[in-house]
């Protein structure tokens, strides 16, 4: 008996095995679809959760510089007359008085020559200080003896997509010269980045996640961004893995670029960490009655869907859109008021990845033009973030212009966003000095860049 019962369990087991070999897809796929029905109680998160937020607990208060008298007011009116622009030029020196200051009325800043073996390098020197420097001061050209259109030229074609080997074939200058005007020019771009683009008013933002690529490491690295639909811009980039503490980096940024009162509604893909991401940074903290603590609320205003892919060999099969936070009649009325489809969906930020696939060689599929480092990654995306911002027009963003029937002028996202009014070109953002050093509140004019003052 014993045996024949032996016999009967394994010939069940047998039975049971080959049915789970033969439908196990089809259960698979009845049971995704029971999930994907069924109402997901994910418990939101707090700042606490956040490791950057816990880095940023101490902030150093910088107290503000009260309003410098302008130098002209403080000066004799004997003397020569000012007769080079110092506008958009401020006093490097941060012991000086005038630091900070671009606003020629304000500033003491006067032409004291020029360098250069074609004297095309002019120099100043603040009156208030006796500080001397030179008009490439915080620009990528200090202290480089090639021609400003070599380099623009390079930095164009790297921005346009072309593989930095095609360069150095095209101009005769060895790559370690061309990573070091390209690393310049991203830790430039991000410096200008960082002091444009601040108290943002967002109603709509979109986030997800790229595939990256670098040479000699084992780990596979990831670009994330949003992006703004209405206007374009690209606020918030983050390159790294792709973790519950990448996720926190992307949303602790944009929450840094936004105002205090600004709360968007998110669409993403249906990656977890990203709920937990966006209710770790918008909410308030408040005690309840009877409690010992303060307990995290998230706000009332968020609202948060996804949209989930169900791919089979590689295919998407089918989407199902949720909730995660919030309701969806709010959300569509969001994307109704800027004449968007009523749909939770994430097209602006994937075409964005098509976009910067095309323009940084570095992230094309199927290339032997791989990064050397992080760096040289994060750099080369700063700058094309940066060229994508001011320089390249955006053919969605096109207006008429008034008066004049039948014409659209071009208009980049920064336009678009309203932090310029023009179309930069690379030149302009080449010889655009930025303080490296800022500390407190100026005067007014007082930004640190040509295009904050102007």
């Amino acid at each position: 008996m014993r045996i024949e019962r032996l016999i009967i369990m394994l010939l069940g087991g047998l039975l049971v095995w080959a049915l789970w070999k033969l439908y196990k897809g089809k259960v698979r796929k009845m049971w995704q679809r029971v999930k994907d029905h069924m109402p997901r109680q994910w418990r939101p998160k707090s700042p606490e959760d956040c490791p950057w937020c816990q880095e940023e607990l101490e902030v150093l208060v910088v107290p503000s510089q009260p309003e410098v008298t302008p130098y002209c007011e403080v000066k004799s009116p004997r003397g020569r007359k000012k007769t080079v622009s110092t506008q958009s030029f401020a006093c490097p020196e941060v012991t000086c008085k005038y630091f900070g200051i671009t606003d020629e009325t304000v500033h003491a800043l006067v032409g004291y020559g020029k360098l250069g073996a074609n004297q095309d390098i002019q120099r100043f020197k603040c009156q208030a200080c006796g500080g001397t420097f030179s008009s490439r001061k915080g620009t990528p050209l200090y202290y480089v003896k090639t021609p400003t259109g070599e380099i623009e030229e390079v930095l164009w074609y790297l921005a346009e997509g072309v593989d930095i080997s095609v360069l150095v074939r095209r101009t005769g200058h060895k790559e370690e010269t061309l990573n070091q005007w390209l690393n310049r020019m991203g830790e430039h771009s991000a410096r200008l980045h960082d002091l444009i683009f601040r108290e943002l008013e967002l109603d709509l933002v979109q986030m997800d996640e790229l595939y990256a690529k670098v040479r000699g490491t084992d780990e596979t690295r990831w670009l994330w961004l949003a992006i703004d639909p209405i206007t374009k811009i690209l606020p918030a980039l983050h390159l790294g893995g792709r973790r519950a503490t990448d996720a926190y980096a992307l949303v602790h940024e944009l929450k840094r670029r936004l105002c205090a009162t600004c709360v968007p509604a998110f669409t993403t893909d249906g990656l977890r960490a990203y709920f937990h991401a966006v209710t770790a940074h918008f909410g308030r903290w408040f005690r309840p009655p009877r409690a010992r603590k303060d307990h995290w609320q998230v706000d009332e205003n968020l609202i948060h869907g996804q949209l989930v892919k169900r791919r089979q060999n590689r295919k998407v099969k089918y989407t199902i859109t949720r909730m995660l936070w919030g309701e969806r009649r709010d959300l569509y009325a969001v994307l109704e008021q800027f004449g968007f489809n009523r749909l939770v969906q994430t097209a602006f930020i994937e075409r964005v990845n098509l976009t910067i696939r095309q323009g940084v060689s570095l992230l094309t599929r199927r290339t032997w033009s791989l990064a050397q480092t992080d760096n040289h990654l994060h750099n080369h995306v700063q700058w094309w973030r940066c060229y994508y911002h001011f320089i390249r027009p955006h053919e969605t963003l096109r207006d008429q212009t008034s008066g004049v029937p039948w014409t659209q002028r071009d208009r980049t996202p920064a336009m678009a966003a309203g932090v310029t009014d023009l179309v930069w070109t690379v030149e302009e953002v080449l010889r655009l000095p930025l303080l490296t050093r800022l500390s407190g509140s100026h005067a007014a004019g007082s930004s640190g860049c040509m295009a904050c003052a102007a």
